[in-house]
């Protein structure tokens, strides 16, 4: 299967397969956050994903990818997500079609499968604490129109995204940690 196939039908499922609100310990003291504490800029700290025979490398993701994620008072957000060690090549000044050679098109897809983003808005229901992201566009062009829902909580300060899914009759649990980040003056 093409990876962005495969990374579209793993973020469908992931965010239709949401379920709950993590569980809280002294490991991991959660609090539900309300609209007004999402509000701003986060940088990914982290990822996990496990399941029934423990902790896995996410497949979706390389270890040690890098993010920003930023939501909006007015309900706009946006989300990018690179993976480490991204290989650079010269791009022409201008993006109208040019015949491209066949290292180009491997170029062009390692980069593709090594980035993520999308932008649309978002709606937090406080009392189930769970967070969805309307996409309005996507750099993979199927996603544009869906609604990704996801648990999340404010743990130690840091925001986590969790959603379980079943997997061949296996639970899954993915995590995204996010950070906040301070506001820049221009």
């Amino acid at each position: 299967m093409q990876a962005w196939k495969l990374r579209a039908a793993l973020l469908l499922l992931y965010g239709c397969a949401a379920l709950g609100q993590a569980a809280s310990s002294d490991v991991h003291r959660s609090t539900r956050p309300t609209r007004e504490e999402l509000i701003g800029t986060w940088r990914l700290v982290g990822m996990e994903y496990a399941g029934s025979k423990g902790s896995t490398a996410d497949p979706f993701y390389q270890a040690g990818s890098t993010g920003i994620i930023m939501y909006q008072p007015s309900g706009w957000m946006s989300v990018h997500i690179v993976a480490p060690h991204r290989r650079a090549w010269h791009m022409a000044d201008t993006r109208l079609p040019a015949a491209v050679t066949s290292q180009d098109a491997q170029l062009k897809a390692a980069a593709f499968d090594s980035y993520y983003a999308y932008f649309g808005t978002w709606d937090l229901d406080e009392e189930s604490s769970m967070l969805t992201h309307h996409v309005i566009s996507s750099l993979i062009p199927a996603e544009s129109g869906l609604d990704y829902a996801q648990s999340v909580t404010l743990e130690r300060g840091r925001l986590v995204f969790t959603t379980r899914s079943a997997d061949g009759g296996e639970t899954i649990v993915r995590r995204k940690v996010w950070e906040r980040l301070e506001s820049r003056k221009p």
